[in-house]
């Protein structure tokens, strides 16, 4: 009796060490080497990005100084910096909600396989990491019957991510994938002006082979050699101090036009700027400036050139009516 429950007991525990082998070598470990960050870049050492991105043209993203520039095939152009100061400051760190897979063969159902958007880190010529967006979808959150307070909770846009040489596939926000994978366009500089107004002693205007020009003196605005009216002329100092486009065009859009404009604007801080303005269409202006290397700006609906030109007139000072 005693050797039958021996041999029971034997069969016992042989069944639950083959249990625990099976799960110790087959079982997911998805978890078992889990980040909480999946990149954690320091920013400052950061001087190169590249970026492929599904069915665009790839482009490289360097650190000149201060500055950043968009190489593109052999063009460059000045490049967003506050565009890439977002997506370096994602990276240090870039926080892991969970694990969604540890196999390479899902890659292609996360999308972070070859349909995925690839953003190479590097100094110099030395990858600092390289990572993988994939597929984005919008996640509901699943209701708890024992939570009233569950009901009517907001989800949230996730997406998949990957690093280089790594098999786990993390779920992480799904809103990169969307800011950062548009393409070299999105990435490009869409500044037309940007200076202080307080700085501004002089702005040229030359438009329809008519020119003016408005100089700041002691006792205001002059508008060539009569008075300006200050009020109007600070108020729209102010409005194209910040000048901003939202569209480009490609550069060959203004190859063998002329300009039919142009103002320029001196300033104490920024030195001068200048900005052509190009005919496209019956509808749309090609606008360029000096401080925005290599960018053509989209003016749809010539909303930018109606804020930069003005006619003589709209600055002359109105004498006042008599009573």
């Amino acid at each position: 009796m005693f050797s039958k429950l021996s041999n029971k007991t034997l069969v016992i525990v042989l069944l639950v060490l083959g249990v625990v082998f099976y799960f110790a070598v087959f079982s997911d470990h998805s978890n078992s080497s889990y980040k909480n960050e999946l990149i954690n870049l320091d920013t400052a050492g950061v001087t190169k990005i590249k970026i492929e991105a599904p069915d665009k043209a790839p482009f490289e993203l360097t650190k000149n100084n201060n500055l950043w520039n968009l190489q593109l095939d052999n063009n460059q152009a000045d490049a967003d910096l506050n565009k890439i100061k977002a997506l370096l400051t994602q990276m240090s760190p870039l926080k892991t909600i969970r694990v969604a897979t540890n196999s390479q063969k899902d890659f292609d159902k996360y999308g972070v396989g070859d349909k995925a958007l690839k953003i190479n880190f590097l100094d110099g010529n030395k990858s600092l990491a390289v990572l993988y967006l994939g597929k984005v979808h919008y996640e509901v959150p699943e209701e708890d019957e024992r939570n009233p307070y569950s009901k009517g909770t907001q989800g949230r846009l996730i997406g998949y991510a990957r690093t280089d040489g790594d098999n786990l596939v993390y779920v992480v926000d799904g809103y990169m994938k969307i800011s950062y994978g548009d393409g070299a366009d999105s990435f490009k500089k869409k500044t037309l002006v940007d200076v202080d107004p307080e700085t501004v002693s002089k702005v040229d205007f030359n438009s329809g082979g008519a020119s003016y020009q408005l100089i700041k003196t002691d006792n205001g605005w002059k508008i060539n050699n009569g008075a300006a009216d200050s009020a109007v002329t600070t108020k729209y100092i102010k409005s194209i101090s910040r000048l901003t486009g939202y569209h480009l065009f490609d550069n060959d859009t203004i190859r063998g036009i002329s300009p039919v404009g142009s103002v320029t604007i001196t300033t104490n801080s920024a030195g001068i700027i200048k900005i052509d303005a190009y005919p496209v269409d019956s509808v749309n202006f090609a606008l360029v400036s000096n401080q925005n290397h290599g960018n053509v700006i989209k003016d749809k609906d010539h909303r930018l050139f109606d804020r930069l030109f003005k006619e003589k007139d709209y600055f002359v000072k109105k004498e006042a009516a008599k009573p």
